[in-house]
């Protein structure tokens, strides 16, 4: 006579897919069923092969539906964690105040007005770095300069304007 264990993963094996559509409908999330599934499996593996089991058919779907209802728990409860944080974390309105819109501007108009008075080639290495997407490697190859040199222009750029959000 077969043991416990085995019965049970050989049942498990033949009626994977019906066990996965129970799990699914209970959990109602595909992969959060598959690793139900696998959980199931595991649980069978601890069963203790001298337990009397008399129907194996209806202990596995019971320890199937057992595992779907907690895994279903564990998720609604992961998602209530992460609606709180959400909560605390942002603010229900996300438009900006009329005072932060004018330091924005503000802010805005700080930086223009510096990129403007950079010093050549510095504010063409920078603007084609930061705003065309070119790599540091790329315009030192366009324009023939060292990377190094290139590397300093964006650099000093990059620090002038740090004085902006500084003030």
């Amino acid at each position: 006579m077969q043991d416990n264990i085995a019965t049970l993963t050989t049942l498990m094996m033949k009626e994977r897919p019906s066990l996965f559509h129970l799990m699914y409908r209970i959990i109602k999330n595909r992969e959060a069923a598959e690793d139900a599934v696998q959980s199931l499996f595991e649980k069978i593996q601890r069963v203790e092969p001298e337990a009397v089991i008399l129907s194996p058919h209806a202990y596995l779907y019971r320890l199937a539906s057992n595992l779907a209802i907690d895994h279903a728990r564990s998720l609604s409860r992961r998602e209530d964690v992460q609606d709180s944080i959400h909560d605390l974390l942002w603010l229900e309105d996300d438009s900006p105040t009329a005072e932060q819109q004018l330091a924005g501007k503000t802010r805005l108009a700080l930086v223009e007005s510096m990129i403007e008075t950079m010093p050549e080639p510095m504010k063409t290495i920078f603007c084609l770095n930061r705003f065309h997407g070119l790599s540091q490697t790329e315009i030192a190859r366009r324009s023939g300069k060292s990377v190094s040199l290139i590397n300093r222009y964006v650099q000093r750029a990059l620090d002038l304007l740090a004085t902006v959000r500084e003030d």
